[in-house]
């Protein structure tokens, strides 16, 4: 188990603290991937996505070892049916 650190690059910088205890960088990875979906979700429902937001992966030592762009855990793909207006 190793602590990593989730800093979030979207509108503003958040910068984590306190991290989290992951068994590995994959588990870290998915952590990253799993958050930076959800914050895609709230970013839609708000009425904008961008893709260029995104979550560095810190080890325990602070030092990078990945980074999880929003454009890269989201398709995005042409509608399949006309497009419906936005009032």
């Amino acid at each position: 188990m190793g602590r990593y650190y989730f800093n979030l690059y979207d509108d503003t910088v958040a910068l984590d603290e306190e991290g989290a205890e992951c068994p590995d960088l994959d588990a870290a990875r998915a952590r990253a991937v799993e958050s930076a979906r959800a914050m895609a979700c709230a970013e839609v429902l708000d009425g904008h996505l961008t893709l260029e937001h995104r979550i560095e992966v810190l080890d325990e030592n602070r030092a990078l070892v990945c980074t999880v762009h929003f454009r890269d855990v989201v398709a995005v793909e042409p509608a399949a049916t006309p497009q419906i207006p936005l009032k």
